[in-house]
């Protein structure tokens, strides 16, 4: 028996990177899985790579944006596959410049695709995890949600209002079985890297030292994290932002003094 047999969960931005691996993750829990995506021929690539491993899952097209078509995929899961026990809000998209450059069209859509999607999300599945007795809602928050960050305005701000949002649901819904919480992973190893490091200043063996593991994160620890909130194993938490970072955020580094980096040789005496 897998840590979630007999569950349905449901992935937004499921097509690559952190969604993709919670999908493998999840439905090796034994979960059946759906992945939401305005991706289709990844999402099915990935829907069919889970059933070829011998796991129950299916690909929707979703436009997390827009309403009906959340409240499209919860319908799906719930004819489907008889439900809906956890739904995880990760999709995003992100503009980004000087506040006073960015176009509103880009502000607004930024906004829409990373907080009120995560909104549209909640909305759509409280109704199905109240027929069921209760469920786990995560959603995808970010480092950037706890600190500023230059050119990167919507993106930290929506993440932070996913952040206040979460802990809001967590304590409307805590008393009817359902648990909300977000997750703010630090840089990982998805296609947004690629972008950061096309954009950015920083070289990608930089943003590994900013690590305190040395290192970036990669989708499967995020994974991870994503099915221990989903499980009955963390049935103590709700309202909690969960930081997965690598230890990124974990100091200042004002001084400027080396890490240790390799174990001091300590002689060993007799006594």
């Amino acid at each position: 028996m897998g840590r979630l047999e007999g569950k349905v969960a449901i992935v937004t931005g499921g097509a690559s990177g952190i969604g993709a691996a919670t999908l493998r993750r999840l439905s090796a829990e034994g979960a059946r899985v759906v992945c939401a995506d305005v991706n289709d021929d990844a999402g099915e690539r990935v829907a069919r790579e889970i059933s070829t491993a011998g796991g129950i899952a299916a690909h929707r097209h979703c436009d997390v944006s827009e309403l009906g078509q959340v409240e499209a995929v919860v319908a799906f899961a719930c004819q489907a596959y008889g439900g809906l026990d956890i739904i995880f809000n990760n999709a995003a998209w992100s503009g980004g410049g000087y506040v006073h450059t960015i176009d509103p069209v880009i502000w607004d859509k930024s906004l829409r695709v990373m907080l009120t999607a995560v909104f549209y999300g909640i909305r759509a599945a409280v109704p199905a995890m109240l027929e069921r007795g209760g469920g786990s809602i995560i959603n995808t928050a970010s480092v950037e949600g706890l600190f500023g960050e230059i050119l990167a305005s919507p993106y930290a701000t929506a993440k932070a209002g996913v952040i206040n949002l979460t802990r809001n649901a967590a304590i409307e819904y805590g008393r009817v079985g359902i648990r909300v919480n977000s997750i703010a992973p630090g840089v990982v190893e998805t296609p947004m890297l690629e972008l950061m490091l096309r954009a950015g200043k920083r070289s990608r063996a930089e943003l590994e030292e900013m690590h305190a593991l040395g290192r970036l994160l990669r989708p499967a620890e995020i994974a991870n994290l994503v099915l221990f909130l989903a499980s009955d194993e963390s049935s103590a938490i709700t309202g909690a932002n969960l930081v997965i970072d690598g230890g990124l955020t974990s100091g200042l580094h004002l001084a400027g003094f080396p890490p240790l980096s390799k174990p001091p040789h300590a002689k060993l005496t007799d006594r």
